[in-house]
């Protein structure tokens, strides 16, 4: 069951960035390795496409550059100071509204021990992650 809390401040969130579409709602584990990122907001909550990879699998997760970068607002939020790479892999669960990512690395370097950002379902096929900046996912049903 999603914490109230969780979904307060996700509503809160999604109505003062403008990006509220509909009543957030939990997300099943199931939903997680159909999701494909669609697009993201950078800090200046700017609407950008997604010029980089970010895939799950049933209990992992890769971030990888393609056309540009990892963006470096979700690298400070995953890895170390100092710490970059063009790929970012580790893995996932789902804990209280949260996508939890742990064991995570950037090739041989370890990054942060463990990230929890919140993620819901704004549509039945639209799935969000802030941190608080928001990416977008579509979800295969």
């Amino acid at each position: 069951m999603i914490d109230r809390r969780v979904l307060i401040v996700g509503v809160a969130i999604a109505v003062l960035t403008g990006h509220a579409h509909a009543q957030p709602s939990a997300i099943a584990v199931a939903d997680v390795p159909g999701m494909k990122l669609n697009h993201y907001f950078t800090p200046d909550k700017k609407n950008h496409e997604p010029d980089f990879t970010w895939t799950f699998t049933k209990s992992e997760f890769t971030i990888k550059k393609g056309a540009g970068p990892i963006p470096k607002h979700l690298i400070e939020k995953l890895l170390p100071e100092g710490i970059t790479g063009d790929e970012i892999t580790g893995s996932w669960k789902l804990k209280d509204g949260k996508l939890e990512l742990i064991d995570i690395k950037a090739g041989d370097k370890a990054g942060k021990k463990d990230v929890s950002l919140p993620i819901f379902k704004t549509a039945p096929t639209v799935v969000r992650v802030c941190d608080p900046d928001q990416f977008v996912f579509g979800v295969s049903r």
